[in-house]
């Protein structure tokens, strides 16, 4: 029998009795005495925690006061936790922050009793100009109306700066580019839309019940690169150079990207991205550090932004 198998059978002894010792446990599974230590060893990887009785009628004893299994977190894990609280706290669009301070009061008492992790400093670059509290409004009436199938009319900010009326049918809530943003059908585009929660002036929760037709399949418009439907995606080849050349590297800007390193000055960027107004802009951020090879319509379009450009400053 594996050492696994033995070391789940000596767990199952363990929680059905008492102390028991390591002369009993080897007979009771049949092994060598000098086998226990080993598979107590192994139940501790796991997260159980054996003590150790000492003196004559001494043995192994499961310790039942933690969670069955326990939860024991290596030093580098709560560095992680903490880390990773500070960072939530930092933002201003985590809907649950006073639920997950109180939760991690808990843990810190309970695991980090004799810890003092620094405070990790956390920069929120570009938050929302919204308040938290006017965001965390609009997310809790979505999720109201998701729950309960219920519509919702918003008066929604487009691009074009201009306020619409709009009855929708809230289906999911995600995060896109560190903002809030909800999915569903438009009743007066009669087609499924996203909204970004920060661009509701105003809403109101309806009586009006609705049904996710069979038709949607949330896959059609959510992924891991974020919106499907937010734009057609194009090839874009561009040669990175100076400081860019290296930091280039460092993120993941679309789909089937490849960076091409020519020299220590020199990058070959091929990735596709969405949106054609977005993609301009993407470009132009690299300034004179940036080359397009492909595709054409992007060059052109860079040309005519350029001599505007020289333009207007002239």
């Amino acid at each position: 029998m594996s050492k696994t198998a033995l070391s789940i059978q000596m767990l199952e002894i363990l929680y059905s009795r008492g102390i028991v010792s390591i002369a009993d446990l080897a007979r009771l599974l049949d092994t060598n005495p000098r086998n226990i230590p080993e598979y107590k060893k192994v139940l501790e990887e796991a997260g159980y925690v054996i003590d150790t009785v000492p003196g004559r009628y001494g043995g192994y004893v499961l310790n039942k006061k933690y969670t069955f299994p326990s939860t024991r977190l290596t030093d580098t894990e709560k560095e992680g936790l903490m880390q990773g609280f500070d960072y939530l706290l930092s933002r201003n669009d985590f809907m649950r922050k006073d639920d997950y301070s109180r939760a991690m009061a808990k843990i810190s008492s309970a695991l980090m009793a004799t810890d003092t992790p620094e405070n990790t400093l956390i920069a929120n670059r570009f938050p929302l100009a919204m308040p938290q509290g006017e965001i965390e409004e609009r997310y809790a009436a979505m999720a109201r109306c998701i729950a309960n199938k219920l519509a919702i009319e918003i008066e929604y900010l487009s691009l074009s700066n201009e306020v619409s009326k709009r009855v929708l049918h809230p289906y999911k809530l995600y995060m896109y580019n560190n903002a809030w943003f909800v999915i569903g059908f438009d009743e007066k585009r009669n087609d499924f839309r996203y909204f970004k929660l920060n661009r509701i002036q105003n809403f109101n929760i309806t009586n009006q019940k609705f049904r996710i037709p069979l038709t949607y399949n949330e896959r059609d418009f959510i992924d891991e690169f974020g919106m499907r439907q937010n734009g057609e995606w194009y090839p874009i080849k561009l040669k990175i150079t100076g400081k860019y050349a290296m930091l280039v590297k460092e993120r993941i800007y679309g789909k089937n990207q490849t960076v091409e390193i020519v020299d220590k000055n020199t990058s070959i960027l091929s990735v596709e991205m969405q949106n054609k107004e977005d993609i301009l802009v993407f470009v132009l951020g690299f300034g004179a550090n940036c080359e397009v090879l492909e595709p054409e319509w992007l060059r052109k379009e860079l040309i005519v932004t350029i001599n505007s450009l020289r333009d207007k400053y002239q």
